[in-house]
């Protein structure tokens, strides 16, 4: 998968290589780093949209869940298998084809076993939604083969 000239991410950002199909079909996702701040967006299109014409609650969700990988990069976590445990949303405002959807997933705690992420999803520097999630941090080493 490659930049979409549509796609037209803010400067910074490029392309995630997600590992799973989930996100190549959600997504594309892009993500940077600037001044030790993560952040990932995408930007919405046709096939995001609910029958109401904003991006579905479901795309927003997953897009959620998608950015603890992030967070991940570069920590000692990065290799193993993290799965969501609990994910909560809350959704305050729509997105319109064409946004540019972003969010800087912040970790609140990391125990021996779980990883603590929340964030506010934004769209014009205005949040549309705000998520936490915890995810088990497991004893499985992410392979190629099995993602």
């Amino acid at each position: 998968m490659s930049i979409s000239e549509s796609d037209a991410p803010p400067e910074g950002f490029t392309l995630f290589s997600g590992r799973g199909n989930a996100e190549n079909v959600l997504g594309p996702y892009y993500w940077r780093i600037q001044d030790g701040h993560r952040a990932m967006g995408f930007r919405v299109k046709s096939h995001h949209l609910n029958r109401n014409g904003v991006c579905h609650g479901g795309v927003i969700s997953a897009f959620a869940d998608a950015q603890s990988a992030i967070l991940k990069i570069g920590t000692e976590v990065e290799c193993f298998v993290t799965p969501t445990i609990n994910l909560t949303a809350d959704y305050i405002a729509p997105a319109r084809e064409g946004d540019w959807i972003e969010s800087a997933p912040v970790l609140v705690k990391k125990t021996k076993r779980l990883l603590f992420v929340a964030a506010n999803i934004l769209v014009d520097g205005g949040i549309i939604a705000r998520m936490n999630a915890i995810y088990k941090i497991t004893s499985t080493v992410a392979s190629e083969e099995s993602e």
